[in-house]
């Protein structure tokens, strides 16, 4: 797995302009918008989580993973080792957004707002978690082409569902936002947090063994 994680940091040291038109447009935001917290750090773990499973497609261009299969590594430490590369990404990436939100409060652009900070830098983590699993089956189960579609399905699904559940709430004369806040304060932040972190390690676990299965079944 070594092997393969030297392999991969070597694929993402070719997108390294990445890293630096995300930084710029964050700068950009930062010191142009004080109420940019959120977006930074959001911003830079979704490029980040972008980087790190295009590596996938990569390893399937030209026969690559004919290739990857010939030597010591098999399917299952395959896909547990991009699981395993989105950490490292994640942590990257938070520290990448850390490092901004950090000048910005020196320079009077962030107020400093330990909650918010911290608040932040946890949401765009989950959110990158959630990138990760569902992107990784479905970059494994497809070829580059038809997994740039089935993604598109997959989001137009998420907001077809979205605006079904508005819709119905709108019908039946339901105040959603009303209904969240309400339940947002009357549940404790610890046990809130607690609740969403359990559940992304849930469907980050069961996005692991979809791609497990994936991979095993999978011709290559």
């Amino acid at each position: 797995m070594k092997g393969l994680l030297i392999k991969d940091f070597q694929l993402l040291k070719k997108q390294k302009m990445l890293v630096v038109i995300s930084v710029f447009i964050s700068l950009v935001f930062l010191y142009s918008n004080t109420s940019s917290i959120l977006f930074i750090a959001g911003y830079i773990t979704i490029m980040f989580s972008f980087a790190s499973v295009s590596t996938i497609p990569f390893d399937q261009h030209s026969n690559g993973m004919s290739f990857l299969l010939t030597l010591p590594v098999s399917r299952s430490s395959y896909a547990k080792e991009k699981y395993l590369l989105m950490l490292f990404t994640m942590a990257g990436s938070l520290a990448v957004s850390f490092v901004l939100l950090l000048a910005g409060v020196c320079t009077g652009r962030v107020p400093f707002d330990p909650d918010l900070l911290l608040g932040g830098l946890l949401s765009s983590a989950l959110c990158s978690a959630l990138v990760h699993a569902f992107m990784i089956p479905l970059q494994l189960k497809f070829e580059a082409e038809k997994s740039r579609i089935a993604i598109i399905v997959v989001i137009g699904f998420a907001y077809a569902v979205i605006f079904g559940v508005t819709a119905l709430a709108r019908h039946f004369h339901v105040d959603v936002s009303a209904l969240l806040e309400s339940l947002v304060s009357r549940t404790d932040t610890a046990v809130l947090i607690l609740f969403l972190c359990a559940a992304v390690a849930g469907i980050l676990g069961l996005s692991l063994l979809v791609s497990l299965h994936v991979v095993k079944k999978k011709e290559y």
